[in-house]
């Protein structure tokens, strides 16, 4: 059984990248499964019911991952809650950005301080966490409190879904896409937007070449460098095809821009993730989501972007589709109640609020809600219900952290230290983290 940790001398690295993202945090605990098991306590439900109402007043743990265009929502949602929850009072825990909070959990676990209640999307280790007992099966309290998760794209349930067990209750829909600066590549005399990869490999060298700027940045993490992977048709197979022609390709596209001086990290021009360095005119292109569109409307208004779903070797274009959830941490002293507050915060009106919140930059999990949010927000109009529908999976391998930070710690090797090559980095990650 994997830890929840990283493993060897890697750096570190979440396996998402989002709003306000820095992957320059290296400080990430490392414990063993059995660390981790004897850390967590046996975990029961409160005497009473799961679907009564607390006897007494209690304090509930919230984690999130804040930043300028997250931490009104949940300022405003947190208040309603508390107003129509008697005897529930919320204590936000708010991390810096979301790879400080994957990286800051295993060690929580461990301490027993992680919240009550975490939010997270489920392109992180999710697996993991519940294998080992870290966080709790909802079933039986998603059914005591008669929330209704027929409201949600059935995918979007299923991604929450594991071995039968659901292990989170849906808040919002998300999914990965490709952000272009207008500005920019007008700059470089581009003005129709690629429609290949190899077309965004050529015009990253077009921008290079004419502006001095870099035409893409990546923030390097699983994440990110996944979606590269998928626009060669490649994949990692949950472990069996991590070591594949197309995997080989989607990360040699890469190397290959960074060797020619068209691709950075966003740390290279002094940017904390790629949607910084895409705003201040410092990447013309990158691999991203909806949250560019809260991030922007809320620190670069004047950016002339586009956001559309991602272009392939093959010329077709595509999106992960995955969402963020409520999960309960096995550490929660009252499940039933945290269950009540988590039924109230993903509500119609806290869905609908979602979606009129632009600056939140989330799509609404609630199927009713996310037309209202495309009407609302015309960044997300190419982003249409057909292209959701048949968004690629993540398919991570079971040892996801591990995986991660082996991969990255490789790319970097690769791109900034010229060290070792893609097929070998690939082979060696079947050999270590492939499954059958």
């Amino acid at each position: 059984m994997g830890s929840l940790s990283s493993e060897g001398a890697g750096p570190t690295q979440s396996v998402r990248g989002t709003r306000h993202s820095s992957l320059r945090r290296r400080a990430m605990a490392i414990f063993s499964a059995t660390a981790v098991a004897s850390a967590l306590p046996v975990v029961a439900l409160p005497a009473q019911s799961a679907g009564a109402a607390p006897q007494q007043a209690v304090t509930i743990t919230l984690g999130y991952a804040g930043g300028t265009n997250i931490n009104p929502y949940y300022n405003h949602v947190i208040a309603a809650a508390e107003k129509a929850l008697p005897g529930i009072r919320v204590k936000p825990v708010v991390y810096a950005t979301y790879d400080d909070q994957l990286n800051e959990m295993p060690a929580q676990v461990a301490a027993g301080t992680i919240p009550d209640i975490i939010v997270w999307d489920n392109s992180a280790p999710v697996g993991q966490y519940a294998k080992q007992g870290a966080i709790l099966g909802l079933n039986a309290l998603v059914a005591a409190q008669h929330v209704d998760l027929t409201a949600d794209p059935p995918a979007l349930v299923r991604a929450w879904t594991i071995d039968g067990k659901l292990y989170g209750v849906p808040l919002y829909l998300q999914n990965s896409a490709f952000v272009y600066n207008l500005d920019m590549l007008k700059a470089a005399g581009i003005t129709k937007l690629p429609s290949s990869m190899q077309q965004v490999g050529a015009d990253a060298l077009a921008v290079y070449h004419k502006t001095g700027k870099a035409g893409l940045t990546i923030l390097d993490n699983l994440f990110h460098l996944t979606q590269y992977v998928l626009a060669f048709g490649g994949g990692w197979g949950f472990g069996r095809t991590i070591y594949s022609k197309a995997n080989v390709a989607g990360l040699q596209f890469l190397v290959n821009l960074f060797q020619q001086h068209a691709a950075v990290l966003p740390n290279q021009v002094g940017a904390s993730w790629d949607g910084v360095a895409v705003a201040d005119n410092q990447a013309a292109m990158s691999d991203g989501g909806p949250w560019y569109i809260g991030f922007m409307a809320s620190s670069a208004t004047k950016v002339n972007y586009a956001l559309t779903p991602i272009p392939t070797s093959s010329g077709q274009k595509f999106v992960v589709t995955y969402g963020g959830a409520y999960s309960i941490t096995a550490h929660s002293h009252d499940p039933a109640a945290d269950m009540r507050l988590i039924k109230y915060l993903t509500n119609a009106a806290s869905e609908q609020y979602v979606a009129t919140d632009t600056s939140f930059g989330f799509v609404p999990a609630m199927s009713r809600y996310i037309n209202l949010y495309r009407q609302k927000t015309p960044k997300y109009a190419n982003i249409t219900n057909a292209v959701l529908a048949s968004g690629r999976t993540l398919d991570y391998p079971p040892s996801t952290i591990q995986f991660g930070n082996a991969l990255v710690s490789g790319f970097e090797n690769i791109v900034l230290r010229h060290s070792g090559t893609v097929p070998a980095l690939l082979s060696t990650l079947q050999k270590t983290y492939g499954s059958r």
